[in-house]
């Protein structure tokens, strides 16, 4: 594992963030920097890599789907619980862009590697790549720009959309060459890539509110809910009762699906200014709230 990304160096991150909240050795803001730092460099060299390697069979549209069935249902659940709640539109985006996307590799990864070994990694890489990332790099893109906007301007929205980095990155990646990320230019969009993860955790520290009755606890009880209760189930029964599949592929699929909130996302909400605070919340509690509800999945999974 990079060194970069050892839990250890994240969560020193993390909490010099929280501590440089308080000292001002970082500008007072200065999160928002690391936001733009990641969104325009490590985020568009990630798609460089990922994008033009990837291969889709038959084997693995299951995946695939999950992370799509639980992004557009986060869209149903995150409108019907703003409705009955009175929350506003930033709300509701919030919780799309953060619920309907786990962290299926930085968090998702190691999980599976420990529970079923490193062969079940083949079958994440797609539930991640073209399902959570690529969501992000589009629908989740333009649920940002949609509902940032203070009205419904379509030629507005546009410009914005095409003028986001990573998007435009992705629409590139759809058409370039694999055979052209080789070599030196491969490793050194890997190596840019290689600081989204702990720029993102530095990031998510300066922003991290030690005091808990800051939090809103009824909109981030709902989306950790959600996403690490209500989205899995979605996909559970869907698998394993309604299409009666089973096996490790579909195990797999089911525990991605019941990851914490993706961190990537988050920082596109607060970028987008998002119902920051609950952007911020989101990420980081859910990975701590996520260890039992991981541990029951992984045991559900198991006796089917």
């Amino acid at each position: 594992m990079n060194l970069l990304q050892q839990p250890s160096v994240l969560l020193l991150l993390f909490i010099l963030g929280i501590i440089a909240q308080y000292f001002s050795f970082l500008p007072k803001e200065g999160y928002r920097s690391i936001n733009k730092f990641i969104l325009y460099v490590p985020l568009p060299a990630i798609v460089l890599t990922k994008i033009p390697f990837l291969e889709i069979t038959q084997e693995v549209i299951f995946p695939i789907a999950s992370a799509w069935i639980i992004f557009f249902a986060s869209a149903f659940f995150a409108y019907v619980f703003c409705r009955l709640f009175n929350y506003d539109k930033k709300t509701m985006a919030c919780l799309i862009l953060c619920c309907g996307l786990g962290n299926t590799s930085f968090v998702g990864y190691p999980i599976l590697r420990h529970f079923y070994g490193e062969q079940s990694l083949q079958y994440a890489i797609f539930v991640d790549q073209p399902g959570s990332f690529l969501i992000l790099s589009t629908f989740g893109i333009l649920v940002a720009t949609y509902f940032s906007a203070s009205s419904l301007d379509l030629k507005q929205m546009g410009m914005r959309l095409f003028k986001f980095p990573p998007f435009l990155i992705f629409i590139l990646a759809l058409f370039i060459q694999k055979e052209l990320i080789t070599g030196k230019a491969f490793d050194v969009l890997s190596f840019l890539g290689k600081f989204m993860v702990p720029l993102a955790i530095l990031s998510l520290g300066l922003q991290f509110k030690l005091s808990l009755k800051d939090i809103a606890w009824k909109k981030l009880s709902a989306g950790l809910f959600y996403k690490l209760l209500l989205a899995p189930f979605i996909v559970f029964v869907l698998f394993y009762f309604i299409l009666n599949k089973h096996g490790e592929l579909y195990s797999v699929s089911v525990l991605e699906c019941a990851m914490p909130p993706m961190i990537t996302s988050s920082i596109l909400a607060i970028e987008y200014e998002l119902d920051s605070e609950l952007a911020n919340a989101l990420p980081t509690l859910g990975i701590l709230f996520s260890i039992p509800t991981l541990l029951f999945w992984k045991w559900l999974v198991a006796i089917f």
